[in-house]
């Protein structure tokens, strides 16, 4: 039984191809391979705003956790953060022609989490009045 450690070991794959099938190439398999290109935030608010259903699955795509932590630190309550989070899109795809103007999409979409979580503590606060 060889060590994996040991210099004489070699692995030879050869052995384990099934006869008959050429072996891959290899070394085109490690080459890095193109990434799609990446849409700016100000391009998809502008496919948004003509109901591009994709750009929205895109904007959630990239900016949900970083939603998500914002509204979390404001109301420490995962399943309100969560609501927070999933009407910050809702209004977005209602309303994305009001952004589309923007410089940064990103900072609209974080004004507009930081609007609703502390409009969602008010309301907890006024359901569950502190002793």
């Amino acid at each position: 039984m060889a060590i994996h450690g040991d210099p004489r070991y070699v692995a030879d794959v050869r052995y384990l191809w099934p006869r008959g099938q050429s072996l891959p190439n290899m070394t085109a398999m490690l080459e890095p391979q193109p990434s799609p290109p990446i849409v700016a935030d100000a391009v998809l608010m502008h496919r948004l705003a003509q109901r591009d259903s994709t750009a929205l699955v895109e904007l959630e795509r990239r900016h949900r956790a970083s939603l998500y932590a914002q509204a979390y630190g404001i109301l420490m309550d995962s399943n309100l953060a969560e609501r927070v989070v999933r009407d910050v899109f809702a209004q977005l795809w209602y309303a994305a022609a009001r952004f589309v103007g923007s410089s940064t999409p990103l900072r609209s979409l974080r004004a507009m989490a930081t609007e609703l979580a502390r409009a969602e503590l008010a309301l907890r606060d006024v359901r569950m009045p502190r002793r």
